[in-house]
């Protein structure tokens, strides 16, 4: 449940419940000192109260005392030559030492009296006794003091020589223990009040003190219950956020926040994943572009040295078999002349012969070598013209398969090729823009270097395939298969890796060249040696507007890459 709430409703009522707890508290703390004020107040009243009773007892305990000294008292008087009118004239400590203090205990037992029953009358004071007993006990002690005045214990007509008369004496004695006795009973009254309201007041400390330390306890288990949660909604998905947010500005961006809760945190989490997400996203893209353009820019300088390799070729090639060509010629026709003149000696008799049989027999051979390599030269110098003598491609609509078929068929013809396996795979008809008789060189040079590369009983298969504006026309082997360094050169002029030693490596270069210049392109593939290779050769359907002049360098994009090696 408190995972699905929001932050907002999360501090909303940990603050509500937090201002509940701090009002609670300071109620409590205010409560606590007007109930210690009151009752600081209660308990000195009470204690004056408890005062007020022993003073009454004590001074009603006095009295009776100094009952008994008034008469032999008086002789001491007589002695000092006082007279009774004259004895209030002395001082009290005078008095004291005489023995007649009776009189001044009953005038401080009557002001004790007097301010106990005051203290009834106040509004303001609470007592320890109900009112009603209180005030029953100090009427019946006020009574009993009003009777005892009523005999004039404290007459100055007092016969000093013989004291009070007997009965007289006996009742003074017998009102003031009545005196005495209740003023005690009020004094144990008290009292045992006062310790009853102790005893109250101790049960009444110990529940509060259980209540406060019960409110201590609960005010602790809210505040670690409050900061625990605190803890585990806010401030931990908090750190989570942080720490997460610090490793992926660190760089590691396959990291995701998950914080487990369903408020506002866990928002930001989420969109911060997604954030991540769409930065790795783009940072993947950005890695596969900067691949591709530094693949591109590899492909394209390999392009433009290869290109600029061939351009040089060409121009090259043009100028060494024009120069080249003549002396061959010539050679090979004074290789003819001397055969035949050989031809018309052989037809003399032997004496007139000018060679022996064993020159004569070496020296044809020799020169048949002669003309043999010099026309050999001369078809290289052939090449190499063809090679730099590309012209502007005259383009007509050519059903790609009616090539291949064509082409198939007269290898097929060809005596070193007739025990192997050439197939065909074409499903209809592909008509493209091409020069006709230049794409039919490169298919034969395609197809005459995959039947070079099997044996026997090797086998292989053009397929002719069009798809998304493109013809392809693969030429798959079984053969001797290609490694990469092989891949990597293939196309290079004079470049061979024929099994016989007879090549020129210029068929493929033309082949290039060709197919350059048609906008095209041709890429081989093989697993390794031994694997059979793979030439996969694509043209457009349509004629590119781009016209480019022959032993210029050709510079193509990225749908029309001249080269590829894989694998």
């Amino acid at each position: 449940m408190l995972k699905r709430t929001s932050i907002r409703r999360k501090l909303a009522v940990t603050l509500t419940l937090l201002s509940v707890v701090f009002c609670l508290l300071v109620s409590a703390v205010i409560f606590a000192l007007g109930a210690y004020n009151s009752l600081a107040l209660e308990l000195a009243q009470h204690s004056r109260e408890v005062q007020r009773a022993s003073d009454l007892h004590i001074t009603a305990y006095k009295l009776i005392g100094s009952f008994g000294s008034k008469l032999g008292s008086a002789k001491s008087a007589e002695e000092h030559g006082l007279l009774p009118s004259k004895l209030s004239e002395l001082p009290s400590g005078l008095l004291i030492e005489l023995g007649w203090d009776f009189e001044l205990c009953g005038t401080a037992f009557e002001t004790h009296l007097d301010t106990c029953c005051g203290l009834s009358k106040s509004q303001s004071t609470n007592l320890l006794m109900p009112e009603v007993e209180r005030g029953g006990r100090l009427a019946e002690i006020k009574n009993q003091f009003h009777a005892f005045k009523q005999l004039e214990p404290f007459s100055s007509e007092v016969n000093y020589s013989s004291g009070y008369n007997p009965e007289k004496k006996a009742q003074i004695e017998k009102s003031l223990r009545s005196l005495l006795g209740k003023s005690e009973t009020y004094a144990k009254a008290t009292h045992q009040a006062f310790t009853a309201y102790s005893d109250q007041l101790r049960g009444q400390a110990r529940f509060w003190r259980n209540v406060a330390c019960a409110c201590a306890v609960a005010t602790v288990i809210l505040v670690v219950t409050f900061f625990c949660l605190f803890t585990s909604y806010i401030a931990k998905p908090f750190r989570t956020l942080i720490d997460g947010s610090r490793l992926v500005a660190g760089g590691e961006f396959d990291h995701r926040i998950d914080l487990g809760t369903e408020d506002e945190l866990n928002e930001l989490a989420q969109a911060m994943n997604r954030m991540t997400d769409r930065f790795q996203s783009t940072l993947k893209k950005l890695n596969a572009t900067c691949e591709g353009l530094d693949r591109e820019v590899k492909e394209r300088t390999r392009e433009l040295i290869q290109n600029e390799q061939l351009a040089s070729v060409g121009f090259l090639a043009a100028g060494v078999a024009h120069e080249i060509n003549n002396p061959l010629a010539t050679i090979a026709m004074s290789s003819e002349v001397l055969q035949s003149r050989l031809s018309d000696l052989a037809m003399l008799p032997v004496e007139q012969r000018v060679f022996d049989a064993e020159l004569q027999h070496e020296l044809p051979k020799n020169l048949r070598r002669i003309e043999d390599e010099a026309y050999r030269c001369k078809g290289i110098t052939e090449k190499l013209l063809d090679f730099s003598r590309l012209s502007e491609v005259q383009r007509a609509p050519t059903d790609i398969v009616d090539v291949v078929n064509e082409v198939v068929d007269m290898v097929g013809q060809l005596g070193e090729f007739r025990c192997k396996k050439l197939t065909t795979h074409a499903r209809q008809a592909v008509v493209v823009e091409v020069n006709p008789q230049e794409i039919r060189q490169v298919i034969l040079n395609l197809v005459t270097n995959a039947l070079e590369s099997v044996d026997a009983d090797g086998a292989v298969d053009v397929y002719v395939n069009m798809h998304g504006g493109q013809v392809t026309v693969i030429v798959e082997d079984t053969g001797c298969g290609m490694d990469t360094e092989t891949q990597q050169h293939l196309f290079e002029p004079f470049f061979t890796r024929r099994r016989d030693g007879t090549g020129t490596g210029l068929g493929l270069s033309i082949s290039y060249r060709i197919v350059s210049k048609h906008g095209g392109s041709l890429y081989a593939n093989s697993e390794g040696p031994g694997c059979g290779s793979k030439m996969v050769l694509t043209l457009p359907c349509v004629a590119s507007d781009k016209k480019n002049k022959t032993g210029s360098p050709v510079v193509f994009g990225m749908k029309n890459e001249s080269y590829q090696a894989a694998g």
